[in-house]
């Protein structure tokens, strides 16, 4: 999960430019967190598929468009992240 995540935050915020609290509030972890994470220094220990790396692109649009929208809701990202864990 802390592989998701990290990449999941590094495109929220190289690619949408989220900040990072905003990216903590939404993954449900904390601002460091998420500054390790964009950092590289935590979580990319890892190497996934390019069918992982594709879904985890798909569901970082997808928050931020959720987001975006205001529709964004806790329930929504868990069940985004509970998809993409059942693929790896």
């Amino acid at each position: 999960m802390p592989t998701v995540k990290a990449n999941i935050a590094y495109i929220l915020y190289n690619k949408y430019e989220l900040k990072q609290v905003e990216i903590s509030e939404i993954l449900d972890i904390t601002q460091p967190a998420v500054s390790q994470y964009i950092r590289g220094s935590r979580g990319k220990t890892t190497e996934l598929s390019k069918d992982i790396e594709g879904a985890i692109e798909e569901i970082a649009e997808n928050i931020y468009n959720y987001s975006e929208s205001g529709k964004l809701t806790q329930e929504k990202v868990d069940d985004m992240m509970c998809e993409i864990c059942k693929k790896i």
